[in-house]
């Protein structure tokens, strides 16, 4: 019996093999940039390449036809693009490179009308105008641009004299302007319609990083958003804290008396903190601050302020009235020590505060 075989689907990792490919062609290197700066980027210089793969052969076509000045056009508008798609890789500029696509097009669907293009053919290529414009400049300044361009297309079609354009029968240039309004208008909702979409992807995002990188209860960083945040830190001095017998307020007072203690002990702290710094939940009953640009007898005594700070307040949740300490381990980060290191060296000197007798601070 023959064997039955089967062509292999692309493997993930070829895939995104594929795809950081293309957008290296068509963007160049783009680590480090924000993806909407790279869809942009991406974007344009499709639109730049889409032109030159017209222009460029109807140029040539022009030529070889002996209509010079319009074959001329066409491939300087093909070379301008090609000079355009160079620039925006080495720059990513997309602002004026996307500036560098519109206008050119503009001017070259203009002359089209005006000179009839190949056999009278040049208005077919109008209804391309508004999505490019409505995409590089937003539907306001889109708009604009477009009510301009037709208001420039409206002199070429009803007006004698230097400005007139290619001898369009009047009842066609009427359905040019209409279809060509219709274009703009559907094109105007469609840009309204994902502009407002992306808006609220984007704030959709910004609150589900924010809600995965906070803690709910304190509004500091989470474990997670605090190791984010140190990854970026070449240098720095973590405060470990932990609230000494925080079982205690639970027991005696209640489990919401003791969540009130915590988002106290982080006002307190935040209050207290170098604006700088950055502050955590770490888990549980235990914080972890870091300071930055600090010697190590600084980050000591920001670490004893924090804990002094917070022993002499007075708690108070319906009319219960406590007090709770910190003790604190404290460690440096640098490129000898690495986080994760610093933070274990962190934890086992705030385990021997505890031990020691707790509401105290045990640095290296």
């Amino acid at each position: 019996m023959a064997k039955e075989y089967r062509e292999k689907p692309p493997s993930s990792s070829n895939m995104r093999a594929q795809l950081s490919r293309i957008i290296y062609f068509y963007a160049g290197d783009v680590k480090g940039k924000p993806d909407d700066d790279v869809r942009r980027v991406l974007i344009i210089n499709l639109f730049a390449s889409v032109g030159i793969l017209f222009t460029l052969p109807l140029g040539i076509v022009a030529l070889l036809q002996q209509k010079l000045l319009l074959g001329a056009v066409l491939i300087a508008t093909a070379f301008l693009y090609m000079i355009n798609h160079v620039y925006l890789r080495h720059t990513h500029n997309h602002k004026i490179s996307g500036h560098f696509v519109i206008y050119p097009l503009y001017a070259l669907i203009l002359y089209l009308i005006y000179s009839g293009g190949v056999n009278g053919t040049g208005h077919v290529w109008l209804f391309c105008v508004p999505a490019v414009a409505l995409f590089l400049h937003g539907l306001k300044k889109g708009l604009i641009e477009l009510a301009i361009f037709t208001g420039l297309l409206v002199l070429m079609f009803y007006t004698d004299g230097p400005f007139s354009s290619y001898d369009y029968p009047p009842s066609f240039r009427s359905r040019i302007l209409f279809a060509f309004a219709v274009v703009v208008f559907l094109s105007g909702i469609y840009e309204f319609s994902m502009s407002h979409f992306n808006h609220e992807l984007k704030v959709t995002s910004a609150k589900l990083k924010l809600m995965a990188n906070t803690d709910m209860l304190t509004n500091l960083f989470n474990r997670r958003g605090m190791y984010q945040e140190l990854e970026k830190c070449p240098k720095a001095y973590l405060l470990l804290a932990d609230v000494d017998f925080f079982k205690r307020v639970n027991d005696e007072y209640g489990h919401d008396a003791g969540d009130y203690s915590l988002k106290a002990i982080a006002e307190i702290v935040k209050a207290e903190l170098p604006d700088s710094a950055l502050a955590s939940r770490w888990g549980g009953e235990e914080f972890l601050f870091a300071v930055f640009d600090v010697t190590k007898q600084q980050a000591f005594n920001i670490a004893e302020a924090l804990r002094e700070a917070v022993a002499q307040h007075e708690f108070c949740y319906q009319d219960q009235r406590f007090h709770v300490t910190l003790s604190f381990g404290v460690a440096g980060m640098d490129n000898k020590i690495s986080l994760r290191e610093a933070i274990s060296l962190a934890d086992s000197r705030l385990y021997s505060a505890k031990r020691a007798g707790r509401n105290q601070t045990r640095h290296g």
